[in-house]
């Protein structure tokens, strides 16, 4: 009987879903903006990464996309271009964010996100394109731009890319904003790296060099609009790929679209530029390491610039033929591995100073052969290790993160002087070097977390501050590396931010592994930034709660059974959640539905003892005076959002799976009644049920009848329908009967709402 009931009812619940979903309106979503408009100027400094800032606002991507989610322009939250007031942030507001690009922005490199320039943020976006089997073409990367007020969004892009990890910046030059990249591509049928540049008002695209060797943009100012790459020198332009030994170096302007040179091709049977350029470069001649030459030997071409416009100079070099080899290109200074016949090879720098750059053009008396010699070693020995510069009381140091620790050095006159070891972290990563308290920190990961671990060490320190630890302590802990909590930050993902005193991160802590949403993290202390001391304080709070939940676990009764069963994993999820309700919740279901005693589940200690948690009474009344107000609220020590709160919004299906999967991890398994929809009716509801679908099936019978007649009588030519008298039954008894039953109800509010 249940059965063929249940048949009929999810039959008759099909078809009514189907008839919802044809009659249903195409759902359009127009997006018009903020409200509020930011007139306040940029911050200079701030672009690049997954924040960026005005003077009143601070514009955040809000959590790691990837790029085959939903892109729907509008109904996008996760993923999407955040903004939040400053005074709101301050204040612990974080909750009080608007939209201001619903897209997924998405750049599978990572090393470049948010721009702002003039009014407008750039940013990037898998395609939404379909192809022609209907496939959505998110490999493909669009780049694109929108007012600061959630207007203006660029029709289609400004430019898209097939490879949605290329290596790219946006950068302005005299007003104008360009997208500065580089790519490895297959133009006229050979697949090289080539470097282009593409006018964001106009879309033109431009090839700054083709098949360079190696190349650098600015790894610490993401605005920088130069990029340097080496090339190798042809022995014949007719594209057999025999090349000299040695190679050039030089640098470009992302708005350059003419070479300074004159190249003459005529010599190449069947030259065609558009079907092979054979050489494209326009950028400036840095280093030719051509060496010792005479004029008349042959070896000079035109593609040795400085010889080639100057056949009367009678050349005297002492160089060897130079190899070079770009390392990296932070904060505009080059560092490059230069490399002599003898094998002979050094760090050297250049920055952009000395070149005599104006108007993005090297000045003209730099000789790119001459000035080799002019160039002091930056370091006397190959460097391969990525070392951080900083510069401590006039002195310049590398700090190298190895395998064996932490380590600082002096570099004067081309020497690296003897390594201090400021910590025993090994193989860490460097997350930032900032000067805070008077003092240089460093920010640093290592293992032990699922993505980046976040701590701190000042490195201007003497040896002796470094040794007395753990014998002695000092005040501040200054030289003592402190970890800060247990933040997890996506290493897969943008690098850690401040803004301010806020320490801003994708999360991977627990409970936001599957879904990285920024988190931020208050680190003011007294005077500024915390002190390594505050942290360590912070930290033992965090601790102690952490270490008193786990002692519920351990407490016995007499009998030797637990005194607090289940317990200490509830506090758990009470901690991550703050659901105060849910034990009662819980509790209540197995009495009403499983009919087992109130103490069954939790006993009545346990359930108080929670209660008290989350009113800070009772064995939590010690933590009543500690809290900070978020989102309006006073929000206590002994609740995680205390120490690291989410900031702006999570996606409400986020958030309840979020919490789900807290109350999986630690609450007791929710009861479920076993019996069959039928047996838990009550009398009345079956007799209902029935009387109602009686009804139903006497009324499709009827009409079943009614069309066969008409049918009938219309094949056979009478012209006329005689109805059946209806058949009149009493279903008011109906009423109360939920056919759809409560799960069915909750899913419907829960897809309305994902429609909203």
């Amino acid at each position: 009987m249940s059965k063929r009931f249940t048949k009929i009812i999810c039959t008759s619940v099909a078809a009514i879903s189907l008839a919802t979903l044809a009659f249903a309106p195409a759902c359009q979503t127009k997006w018009t903006g903020v409200s509020v408009k930011d007139t306040s100027q940029y911050v200079a400094g701030t672009n690049g990464g997954f924040v960026t800032e005005t003077n009143d606002y601070v514009y955040f991507i809000n959590g790691k996309a990837n790029n085959t989610d939903q892109n729907k322009f509008g109904s996008v939250l996760k993923g999407s271009v955040q903004r939040i007031k400053k005074d709101d942030l301050n204040s612990g507001n974080y909750s009080n964010t608007q939209t201001v690009v619903p897209s997924v922005i998405y750049s599978g490199s990572y090393k470049a996100g948010l721009y702002i320039y003039d009014g407008y943020i750039y940013y990037t976006t898998p395609s939404t394109q379909k192809n022609t089997d209907g496939e959505v073409l998110n490999s493909n990367l669009d780049f694109k731009r929108t007012k600061l007020d959630g207007t203006g969004t660029t029709d289609g892009y400004i430019w898209q890319c097939s490879d949605n990890a290329v290596d790219y910046r946006y950068v302005n030059v005299d007003g104008t904003v360009y997208i500065l990249y580089a790519l490895s591509e297959n133009l006229y049928g050979t697949s090289v790296t080539n470097i282009h540049s593409v006018n964001c008002n106009t879309g033109k695209n431009t090839i700054l060099a083709y098949n360079v060797a190696g190349y650098a943009f600015d790894t610490v100012d993401a605005e920088n609009p130069y990029a340097y790459y080496t090339m190798s020198v042809p022995q014949f332009l007719d594209g057999s790929g025999t090349t000299y030994a040695y190679n050039q170096l030089y640098r470009v302007r992302a708005d350059v679209t003419e070479s300074p040179r004159e190249y003459d091709f005529s010599d190449i049977e069947d030259y065609d530029a558009s079907k092979d350029p054979v050489y494209i470069n326009l950028g400036d001649y840095v280093f030719d390491g051509i060496g010792k030459v005479d004029y008349e030997s042959g070896r000079v071409g035109q593609l040795n610039y400085s010889y080639h416009y100057q056949k009367d100079k009678q050349y005297q070099l002492i160089n060897d033929p130079y190899t070079y080899e770009i390392k990296w290109y932070k904060d505009g200074v080059l560092y490059y591995n230069r490399k002599d016949s003898r094998s002979t090879n050094s760090l050297f720098t250049l920055s952009n100073e000395a070149l005599g750059t104006t108007d993005g053009k090297i000045d003209a008396s730099w000789d790119a052969v001459d000035k080799n010699k002019d160039q002091a070693a930056f370091i006397s020995k190959e460097v391969s290790s990525d070392y951080t510069y900083c510069e401590i009381d006039g002195t310049l140091y590398a700090i190298d993160a190895s395998s064996s620790g932490i380590t600082r050095s002096p570099i004067e006159k081309g020497k690296m002087g003897e390594a201090l070891t400021v910590s025993d972290a090994a193989s860490a990563t460097v997350l930032a070097v900032r000067e805070e308290l008077g003092h240089t920190y460093l920010y640093y990961s290592v293992t032990g977390g699922n993505g980046y671990t976040v701590n701190r060490l000042a490195v201007d320190g003497s040896e002796d501050d470094y040794l007395k630890y753990p014998e002695t302590v000092d005040e501040e802990l200054t030289y003592k590396s402190v970890k800060i909590l247990d933040l997890d930050a996506c290493s897969g993902w943008y690098m850690p931010e401040f803004v301010g005193n806020k320490l801003l991160y994708a999360s991977e802590a627990e409970g936001m592994t599957s879904f990285n949403y920024v988190m931020v993290c208050d680190l003011q202390g007294a005077n500024g930034i915390m002190t390594n001391k505050e942290i360590d304080a912070l930290n033992d709070k965090f601790e102690g709660v952490t270490e008193k939940i786990e002692e519920y676990d351990k407490e016995e009764n007499a009998d030797g059974s637990k005194a607090y069963d289940g317990l200490s994993n509830a506090l758990k999820y009470l901690w991550f959640s703050g659901d105060v309700n849910y034990i009662d919740e819980l509790v209540k279901a197995y009495t009403d539905v499983l009919g087992k005693d109130k103490e069954y589940a939790y006993s009545e200690a346990s359930v108080q003892i929670y209660k008290d948690y989350a009113a800070v009474t009772g064995d939590w009344e010690e933590y009543a005076d500690d809290f900070k107000t978020i989102n309006g609220e006073k929000v206590y020590a002994n609740s995680r959002n205390y120490y690291y709160s989410v900031l702006g919004k999570m996606t409400d299906g986020d958030a309840k799976a979020m919490r789900g999967n807290f109350k999986t991890e630690y609450m007791k398994s929710y009861p479920v009644d076993d019996s069959t929809w039928w047996q838990g009716l009550s009398a009345g509801a079956k007799a209902g049920f029935i009387i109602g679908m009686v009804a139903l099936g006497l009324l499709v019978i009827g009409g079943a009848t009614v069309l066969t007649i008409f049918l009938i009588r219309r094949k056979r030519g009478k012209g006329e329908v005689v109805e059946s008298k209806k058949i009149k039954i009493d279903i008011t008894d109906d009423k109360d009967i939920d056919v759809y039953g409560a799960e069915e109800g909750e899913k419907a509010e829960e897809e309305a709402q994902d429609n909203e």
